[in-house]
């Protein structure tokens, strides 16, 4: 993978929750501590996370957003590659949609963030998933859970949503990689193997690969954050694909494991504390 770490920044273009860590709030200091340099494009505020505090107050930045990505142009910034996260406002969408046509970043990683568990999210629209696909379409690499994988393969068929065609794993990831751009590559992550978790993904020369982990019990609210962060950042400074999905992995398991074994309520997101500290070790040597 090309080194991008000296060319520019990478945008950071997720939410940001007041209370949470997740999202942009962990993105931020795990592509930090890698020595990345971004900027920041919120694409919404909120309260607190989405889950497990009530209906959180939102405020809107689809004025705000535009204006900033001109200031930033009429700044000569510069701006190498994007990191997408979840988009709740169909505005936003199509502002970053219309960005990333027009700039043709050479490193776009797109983790579309609409479902899980098998069901997508609450009143999701179809323009939403719309806008998802149109993402996908200009990305190198995109981050989607199982859930996602499935309705993103289904949606781009024929027959569409509730098709209930199977796939095996293998073409799932070939035809989420011919939705992208060339020679994308797509991380199904959540894939559960008896009680073991984790990533799949084809490697350099087309063969599946698997990195699994003893199933934890209870759900990790961000712990998709954490990895496409982690991701993102180790193919930024040029690590190859398998080997930075296979770290990735790694340490996001870690991350979670370390928050069950402190029992911290799960709706505070993910404790990143011990992979702080290791990203910090590597660094230092």
């Amino acid at each position: 993978m090309e080194n991008f770490k000296k060319q520019g920044c990478l945008m950071v273009a997720q939410d940001i929750s007041a209370l949470g860590d997740l999202s942009m709030t962990v993105a931020l200091p795990l592509l930090m501590m890698q020595g990345v340099s971004t900027v920041s494009l919120p694409t919404s505020i909120l309260s607190t996370q989405s889950e497990g505090f009530g209906k959180p107050v939102s405020l809107s930045v689809s004025q705000w957003l535009p204006r900033t990505l001109q200031h930033w142009k009429n700044q000569q910034i510069k701006i190498k590659g994007a990191l997408i996260g979840y988009i709740e406002d169909t505005q936003i969408g199509e502002k970053l949609v219309s960005f990333l046509v027009q700039n043709k970043l050479p490193f776009v990683l797109i983790d579309p963030v609409f479902a899980d568990r098998g069901i997508l999210y609450p009143a999701l629209s179809d323009t939403q998933l719309k806008i998802t696909q149109q993402l996908i379409e200009q990305a190198d690499i995109i981050t989607p859970n199982y859930t996602e994988a499935k309705f993103l393969v289904e949606a781009n068929s024929k027959a569409g949503l509730g098709e209930q065609k199977v796939f095996t794993e293998f073409e799932l990831l070939k035809k989420l990689e011919k939705m992208m751009q060339k020679e994308g590559k797509a991380v199904i992550t959540g894939v559960e193997e008896a009680k073991k978790i984790g990533c799949i993904w084809l490697n350099e020369d087309g063969q599946m690969m698997k990195r699994m982990f003893p199933r934890l019990s209870g759900h990790f609210y961000g712990s998709g954050d954490v990895f496409a962060a982690l991701l993102a950042g180790f193919l930024w400074c040029g690590k190859s694909f398998s080997s930075s999905v296979s770290e990735a992995t790694s340490l996001t398991y870690q991350a979670l494991k370390h928050t069950a074994d402190t029992k911290r309520e799960k709706r505070y997101g993910v404790d990143i504390s011990t992979v702080m500290q290791k990203l910090a070790q590597k660094s230092a040597k």
